[in-house]
């Protein structure tokens, strides 16, 4: 099931994405739609959750972009494997209505030498918009996104992400942001069977961030962040849930 919809999501970028660039062949390839970046953090969070052991991580990223297609791959140390290593793959599209942006992506997370029983690898659809207030004081930029994986982390059966979020424009360039996200894993082969939280199948919990960022043009952007989960994810996963302070430095290229 999950090879298959791999094969379609990449048939239908590739067919998409082929009657684009035929349209204009000698664009496509401007060297200028490659970027990369690279982050620097004092912790891999991913939905309130350490994928990291509360350790640093070093991460980078390689896209390209044609009128409003995308692709790249991401990757970053991890305590999730023996290889200690997560490599994902994405590709989807952006565009707007108005003033309101979207976002459609495929994403598959990698664990390279993570075994097969269970398999860690696993697959995830992702829509997402946004909307900018221009005009009005702090520029107020409001997002929401919803993830569905049909067999989340560990084979753990369908997982769905929902989340809010909120950007506002502060003096000396600064940004504050503002997220609440909410998880819910079915539970099959890791926290099915009664494995799950509370004595039952799966689990599902509430995380949240604030943070600060300051770009530096043509140099870094640099991030301040508190995060944390409710209670029913710091009593299941343990310390990765724990409440902490990130500081992220990056750069793209």
């Amino acid at each position: 099931m999950r090879k298959n919809v791999i094969t379609i999501t990449v048939l239908l970028i590739v067919v998409f994405g082929g009657i684009v660039f035929a349209e204009e062949p000698d664009v496509w390839s401007n060297p200028k739609n490659m970027s990369g970046s690279v982050w620097l953090t004092t912790d891999y969070v991913f939905r309130g959750l350490s994928n990291s052991n509360e350790n640093p991580a070093v991460q980078g990223s390689l896209d390209y972009t044609f009128k409003g297609f995308y692709g790249g791959i991401w990757g970053s140390n991890t305590s999730f494997t023996d290889a200690g290593i997560e490599i994902d793959y994405y590709a989807g599209y952006a565009g707007s209505f108005g003033k309101l942006d979207y976002d459609i992506m495929a994403i598959y997370y990698g664990y390279p030498e993570g075994g097969s029983n269970p398999e860690p690898d696993y697959l995830e659809a992702h829509l997402g918009v946004t909307y900018k207030f221009e005009g009005v004081a702090l520029e107020p930029t409001l997002g929401a996104g919803y993830n569905y994986s049909p067999d989340y982390f560990g084979e753990d059966g369908a997982g769905h992400y929902v989340n809010g979020t909120l950007d506002l424009s502060l003096p000396y360039g600064l940004t504050f942001g503002a997220e609440v996200g909410y998880q819910d894993v079915k539970g099959d082969k890791t926290t099915g069977n009664g494995m799950g939280m509370g004595g039952g199948d799966g689990f599902d919990y509430i995380h949240w961030r604030v943070s600060l960022t300051k770009e530096i043009p043509d140099w870094f952007t640099l991030d301040l962040s508190h995060h944390d989960t409710d209670n029913d994810a710091e009593d299941f996963f343990g310390d990765i849930a724990d409440s902490g302070v990130v500081f992220t430095i990056s750069r793209t290229f």
